[in-house]
């Protein structure tokens, strides 16, 4: 494994796989980006497929570029990440005792899009309280299926990457049931990549 930091804030793993494409980096199987509770930490992950390509690689990352920043790359071990996140059921009791965090490779959760996370929400807030939230913006489709999980934010697991998307662009930056709050819990959302 190699780690890559110096990343910007909003490299998302396809940058880097650009940046490895242009400085023909080769054997790289999987790229992870580094999350502190869901935002990035300028660090990401990257998998090898044959401990030969470690040399070559570190050598061609050293004068790369992502975005601007010049990166700098340093053999590692990967942070072990908890397999205990299958299923819904699964997802489930990792959220109540606290076993998805955030922190680590993607989060600790699949990189594939399909989750966003929010804050900025009252302290006690209920999953059925983020349901009807969602519902005030027309996304009554898509609360049916969208799994809600109390974590040190709120992480919302939706069906597809378009949904993500969807749910990020409507929600980000409004305020929180207004008409009781105020403007005093603004709503921040992002797509957990």
């Amino acid at each position: 494994h190699i780690i890559v930091e110096n990343l910007p804030r909003t490299a998302l793993a396809a940058d880097i796989r650009r940046t490895l494409r242009r400085e023909r980096v080769v054997g790289v199987d999987d790229v992870q980006i580094d999350l502190y509770r869901f935002t990035s930490n300028r660090r990401a992950y990257l998998t090898l497929s044959h401990p030969d390509f470690l040399q070559a690689s570190i050598a061609k990352l050293e004068k790369a570029s992502v975005g601007g920043f010049l990166v700098s790359a340093y053999p590692t071990d990967i942070p072990s990440v908890s397999s205990e996140l299958r299923g819904v059921k699964g997802r489930q009791l990792a959220s109540k005792r606290g076993a998805i965090t955030g922190t680590g490779p993607s989060g600790c959760i699949p990189n594939n899009g399909r989750h966003v996370c929010i804050w900025g929400l009252p302290p006690k807030v209920s999953s059925d309280s983020i349901r009807e939230y969602l519902q005030k913006f027309g996304l009554t489709k898509l609360c049916d299926k969208t799994e809600i999980y109390q974590v040190p934010l709120h992480l919302l697991r939706t069906q597809s990457l378009s949904d993500s998307y969807h749910i990020v662009r409507r929600v980000h930056m409004t305020y929180f049931q207004p008409e009781v709050f105020g403007k005093k819990f603004r709503v921040h959302a992002c797509v957990v990549r």
